[in-house]
């Protein structure tokens, strides 16, 4: 199927946060289902907002549904000649995410330089073959390559294409730097590029847990291996496979973090939220999505303040005491249970019990001066979800008489 491109005001676009994604114009690719827009940016050229309207039918068609929209961020040079690969489904509203991993071959250039940096940015793979484009003047043999102001000899692991450009072999972090290109005869600087090597971005491995229930859920993530280049994540999230809110911005504590938070969440809901973290970098990106049920992952922190404390003519007792996780919004609505470890010094192995609703405990039956450590971890009353992880330990010893 032959693709057409024509103006189009991207009508059903997400519309950027004032002055992060400044658009300058948005082509619509037509002759694809579902549709696909695109906005380029013309503070950042490399980048693009990539827009897919999942409108299936025809107005006044049974099941129409309104338009709507996703929307990622990728290199454009990704998308360069780019088709639209994407296909479709009867379901009345699509949630079918598209995991088109739009990646450079090998290298991404920026479009010019500017007068604050005189150096075009040139990305490539870590591991390829890099070429470094340069035209040989007319009348001359070839051109003189300088990396760092400094020449570029010609040897096994470099070498001169004479038509093309330098070409590195195998690229390295080690040949990262500031090339250049000069006229033989007069040394007149023809071309710069400054070279940036890594890998485009894996699939990023996502945790969420409700550790403010019922209030927030809060979300990390992170990828597989060191790209070695400034990665970018996109955070969206849905409440169920047909949500007619469409996606909602799981919100960063700043730009590029790789945690967020999902405020204002439903409680007791059978129909699952889902996530879709999209990690972008110049060479690539790579979605992944995470489905949870809110009770599921609730998991306290730990429990605070945890204290051990001799008891007045009690040589065989310990007093414990400790707060709820700060962190844990309302314990008189949504209370925690307890799980208590301890162990005596010089032993291999504690012991555990509980769980107890309390947040104090006498410990009894224990050696009279012996120090013992002791560890608390909470959860949820209803037993939804995961104990938190152990508190910080604390020590004591039984009273002993003077």
């Amino acid at each position: 199927m032959e693709t057409s491109v024509a103006s189009s005001p991207c009508a059903h676009c997400p519309v950027p946060r004032a002055g992060e994604f400044p658009a300058l114009a948005c082509e619509e690719v037509r002759g694809s289902s579902p549709k696909v827009s695109r906005i380029v940016l013309p503070k950042q050229r490399h980048w693009q907002l990539l827009c897919l309207d999942t409108q299936l039918h025809e107005p006044g068609a049974p099941g129409f549904q309104p338009a709507t929209c996703m929307r990622m961020m990728i290199p454009s040079c990704a998308m360069d000649g780019a088709q639209a690969p994407f296909g479709t489904s009867r379901m009345r509203w699509t949630v079918q995410v598209v995991l088109v991993l739009l990646t450079c071959p090998v290298s991404c250039i920026a479009d010019s330089a500017t007068e604050e940096d005189p150096w075009p940015l040139q990305h490539s793979a870590l591991g390829s073959d890099v070429l470094l484009r340069c035209a040989v003047p007319a009348g001359a043999a070839g051109v003189e390559w300088r990396v760092n102001s400094t020449s570029v000899a010609t040897a096994l692991d470099v070498l001169v294409a004479t038509e093309d450009g330098l070409v590195l072999p195998n690229a390295s972090l080690a040949q990262e730097g500031d090339y250049s290109c000069h006229h033989p005869a007069s040394g007149e600087a023809l071309r710069r590029i400054r070279l940036r090597l890594g890998l485009p971005p894996g699939k990023p491995a996502i945790e969420c847990w409700a550790i403010s229930y019922p209030q927030t859920v809060n979300c990390t993530w992170s990828l597989p291996a060191d790209v070695h280049l400034d990665t970018e994540f996109i955070a969206m999230y849905r409440h169920g496979v047909w949500a007619k809110g469409g996606e909602t911005e799981c919100v960063q504590p700043a730009a590029g973090a790789s945690s967020c938070s999902i405020n204002d969440v439903q409680l007791f809901s059978i129909t699952p939220y889902v996530l879709n973290i999209t990690a972008v970098n110049p060479l690539g990106t790579a979605t992944s999505l995470f489905p949870f049920i809110v009770e599921h992952i609730i998991r306290p922190d730990p429990p605070e303040d945890l204290q051990v404390s001799a008891i007045p003519s009690e040589s065989k007792k310990l007093l414990l005491e400790w707060k709820p996780p700060g962190s844990w919004p309302l314990p008189e609505y949504f209370p925690l249970k307890y799980l208590i470890r301890y162990t005596r010094q010089g032993t291999g192995s504690p012991r555990t019990i509980g769980p107890y609703e309390q947040t104090s405990f006498i410990l009894t039956g224990l050696r009279p001066g012996a120090i013992y450590h002791v560890q608390v971890a909470a959860k949820d009353l209803t037993d939804y979800g995961e104990y938190s992880a152990w508190s910080p330990q604390a020590s004591g010893t039984p009273w002993k008489r003077r």
